[in-house]
């Protein structure tokens, strides 16, 4: 499971590299008069690439790819679907595992999403050019890509919840790294070491839940994984602002996420490791 979210994150990261060169050439080519379009025109053109872009490779997964627990059709799905959360709360509640690895992640995943939403803003904010930004935006994609593979293969060596650790570390140290940031070349080391670590970090919780959730409550509780991770994106944001706005200082609010991932490590670490696979059935000896 590690190593297959591992490599599914990097290749994402790769493909989005495609897609954004070309609308990045589009709109580039367009503000420099070379085709004859409007830079808002060029802008819209990047968005129909993106979405060709999703619907194009979603194909092979809606071709080959067979879901094995589902509920049926039922009357009135808005409603049984309320219900259905209440009851998957309860569910969730009852294994402590997953209730606190879904707090830890609330956390540090807050952190992780954190950094990547604010990190042009805080660019900008020193005062680095927007085709800067850009460029170190692509590289930190190219980055991530072999280091999110490379996450997974060594969780197999010393298992995902210690690359975790790994990856929530290096998370601290760009905190306290950002709080010292002065120049571009500063901002480049900054974001080549989020590139180490984005991926993996991502890719690692994804299959760590995996392990732990009940195969036959999966999707719903893999919704709640979902819900973890998109309210934990407010808090995050929140946190930067309030500390910039009272200090006065940009720097100081990106070091304050330190909080949330000290307090994200510390809930993993009670979170016991996930039971390991049982050995394949020896075919001679299998029962019917």
């Amino acid at each position: 499971m590690n190593r297959i979210s591992a490599r599914g994150y990097g290749l994402g990261y790769i493909g989005s590299t495609i897609p954004f060169l070309i609308s990045i050439a589009i709109i580039v080519l367009s503000q420099s008069g070379t085709i004859p379009l409007s830079t808002t025109v060029a802008s819209k053109i990047a968005f129909l690439i993106t979405a060709l872009w999703w619907g194009l490779f979603a194909i092979p997964m809606f071709r080959n790819v067979h879901q094995r627990y589902y509920i049926e059709p039922e009357p009135k799905p808005v409603v049984n679907s309320f219900r259905r959360l209440a009851k998957t709360f309860k569910e969730i509640k009852k294994y402590r595992a997953l209730f606190l690895f879904l707090l830890a992640y609330f956390f540090y995943i807050d952190g992780v999403g954190t950094i990547i939403t604010m990190s042009t803003a805080y660019g900008s904010d020193l005062g680095i050019s927007s085709t800067s930004l850009l460029i170190i935006l692509f590289v930190t994609q190219v980055v991530a890509a072999p280091f999110a593979v490379l996450y997974g293969r060594l969780s197999e060596k010393f298992t995902g919840k210690k690359m975790l650790y790994v990856g929530i570390i290096i998370y601290i140290f760009v905190c306290i790294y950002a709080y010292f940031l002065e120049t571009t070349l500063d901002f480049w080391i900054l974001a080549m070491l989020v590139a180490t670590s984005q991926g993996g970090i991502q890719a690692l919780s994804r299959s760590y839940f995996a392990k732990l959730v009940p195969k036959q409550n999966s999707n719903e509780f893999f919704g709640f994984y979902n819900i973890f991770g998109k309210f934990a994106s407010i808090m995050g944001p929140l946190l930067v602002a309030v500390t910039a706005q009272v200090t006065g200082d940009s720097s100081t609010g990106v070091f304050s996420l330190v909080i949330l991932f000290i307090i994200g490590i510390i809930i993993l670490s009670r979170v016991p490791e996930p039971k390991q696979h049982l050995a394949p059935i020896d075919a001679g000896n299998m029962k019917m």
